[in-house]
């Protein structure tokens, strides 16, 4: 089983005075210091020396998308020994060179902004530090030894940080003095950690706490709507996998400026959840309520039930987190959404994977190099499994007479991988299938997974005696621009930016575009012939997708 249940059952967390520094395997000491006017963070390391002399920490210089780490670090030196330090970024390594007969070092390391200007989606997974308050991952704030055991007594020792500032991380909140006992240092390595002008609100789910860590003055919502959101996500998501086995969970949650759309982004660490959204009256409380929903449910789709093989069932992982996000919501009425919203997110997503340019390719071409370098490619699993989902449900539900469903499936896989070993393999899928189907599941499988042909929504609309409309609009930008996003590459003609204007060989000076919304005019700035031209349009196109009709019947038959 994900070790989840970890998080506080393989550590305690105690509060000691700093005069009462318990013992460590490895602590940490941190400070907010002022170098050159520069607002940095002060590390003193004490870890284990290595006996040959050269001991190796781990801090990675390229993670999570972001290059050139390792330009956030300042100076750096042993305190209590003779020796080197060694910056190797190449491997992603901090090399400490001492005398042999050593046995512990203290090393003390300095960490600072490297970038200027405000946070913002692309520098939200750099260290974030400045005179108000930090905002940074294990990765890249927290040295790690190579030499270091699979769990490790780590302590964090805030004390010397300012009174005002509120400490707040994946293992506890408002504690000067963390002592991570018997921590597994692989967990360690991939937590949050935020200090300064936070505000934490607590509450408990059947006596686990949660916790919500946010900044600033938000524009769309007030904290409490967002902590209630968190508290009915937790609650209802809890409920369904019968799973209340976290004792400790805390969302973290920071603003950043945008003028024009919004943004929101989220991610699943150790007892956690790292959010950063825009602030501004674009920005919605419906946005986090989806946000959530979809991330949460990865502490069981993802993370307990894990992959095999990672691109290749991301299908499963987010394509059923995201039907799961939908039916969760509508089925709790989480702030205030039903059957509706259910209706209105299937829809969307029908007309997302319709108006996809690789809506037909194999599942074998959602590889790593495709996933993490294309849009489409990227939004392909989650589509295509959300639609899968849709399907096997209704199926299941109308072969067992009502009295089974997909969440049987769901829950069969659940108790068979924290029962084992198990891993979700397309063979292990199709045999769990194969005792809640009636014909040849392995086919319908290969056809709509492995192949990747769409399901026949309007035969299984007509099946299911459900309401809709034969034909939509659909998503079409119409043009493509060039690799450098500077200038329009082709223009597709007779479309709606064809006939907006757009034109193969403009200059691009600036762009506003809702990705995949057609409810949302696509804005361009272009220059041609040294002549600026203002285009908007939406970015539409008919065809013959089906939508169901959010009726008071369509939700009742859905079972909402």
């Amino acid at each position: 089983m994900f070790k989840r249940v970890l998080l506080t059952a393989l550590l305690a967390t105690f509060l000691f005075s700093c005069q009462q520094r318990p013992e460590s395997d490895i602590s940490y000491e941190i400070s907010a210091v002022m170098v050159d006017s520069v607002p940095q963070l002060k590390i003193k390391m004490t870890l284990k020396a290595s006996p040959d002399g050269t001991t190796t920490l781990s801090f990675p210089n390229e993670a999570w998308g972001q290059e050139g780490l390792h330009k956030a670090l300042g100076k750096m030196q042993l305190l209590n020994v003779e020796g080197a330090v060694e910056k190797d970024a190449d491997s992603s390594r901090i090399v400490l060179m001492h005398p042999k007969d050593v046995e512990e070092l203290e090393f003390e390391y300095f960490l600072k902004q490297d970038f200027e200007g405000g946070v913002s989606t692309r520098k939200i997974y750099r260290p974030i530090i400045n005179k108000t308050y930090f905002h940074a991952f294990s990765h890249n704030i927290f040295m790690i030894p190579e030499n270091a055991r699979e769990s490790e007594d780590i302590l964090l020792d805030w004390a010397s940080l300012p009174e005002e500032y509120t400490i707040h991380n994946s293992f506890g909140s408002k504690e000067k003095i963390q002592l991570l006992k018997d921590q597994d240092v692989g967990l360690f390595s991939n937590a949050i950690f935020v200090g300064g002008d936070f505000r934490v609100f607590n509450g408990e789910i059947q006596g686990n706490k949660i916790s919500l860590a946010t900044r600033g003055e938000w524009v769309p919502f007030k904290d409490e709507e967002v902590f209630k959101v968190l508290e009915e996500t937790l609650t209802y998501q809890r409920n369904f996998w019968n799973d209340h086995s976290q004792e400790y969970f805390t969302v973290t949650m920071q603003p950043f400026p945008q003028e024009n759309g919004s943004s929101f982004q989220g991610t699943g660490l150790t007892n956690s959840f790292a959010t950063s959204v825009s602030n501004n009256d674009q920005t919605d409380i419906g946005q986090m309520v989806y946000l959530f929903n979809h991330e949460l449910m990865h502490n069981w789709i993802g993370h307990t039930i894990k992959n095999d093989n990672e691109e290749e069932q991301y299908w499963f992982s987010e394509g059923f987190t995201e039907y799961y996000t939908f039916k969760n919501i509508a089925k709790n009425k989480i702030n205030g959404m039903d059957g509706t919203f259910f209706i209105e997110e299937l829809n969307r997503t029908i007309r997302d994977l319709y108006a996809s340019s690789v809506a037909k390719e194999p599942n074998s071409k959602v590889n790593y190099d495709n996933f993490w370098t294309n849009y489409e490619y990227s939004k392909l699993p989650y589509w295509r499994g959300a639609i899968f989902a849709f399907y096997l449900d209704q199926k299941i539900q109308r072969i067992s007479s009502g009295l089974k469903s997909l969440d049987d499936v769901m829950h069969q896989i659940y108790a068979d991988v924290t029962t084992s070993d198990q891993k979700l393999t397309h063979d292990y899928f199709i045999g769990v299938m194969k005792d809640f189907w009636d014909e040849d599941f392995e086919a319908v499988f290969q056809k709509h997974i492995e192949e990747g042909q769409k399901v026949d929504l309007v035969a299984l609309f007509d099946d299911l005696g459900l309401d809709y409309s034969p034909e939509s609009d659909i998503y079409e930008l119409g043009f493509e621009f060039t690799e450098d996003r500077k200038g329009i590459a082709s223009v597709v003609e007779g479309s709606k930016a064809w006939e907006a204007g757009v034109r193969e060989g403009d200059e691009v000076f600036s762009r506003s575009i809702w990705q995949g919304s057609i409810d949302h005019e696509a804005e361009l700035g272009l220059k041609r012939n040294g002549e600026k031209i203002d285009i908007a349009f939406y970015p539409i196109t008919k065809a013959a997708v089906p939508q169901l009709k959010p009726t008071s019947e369509n939700v009742e038959k859905l079972g909402f």
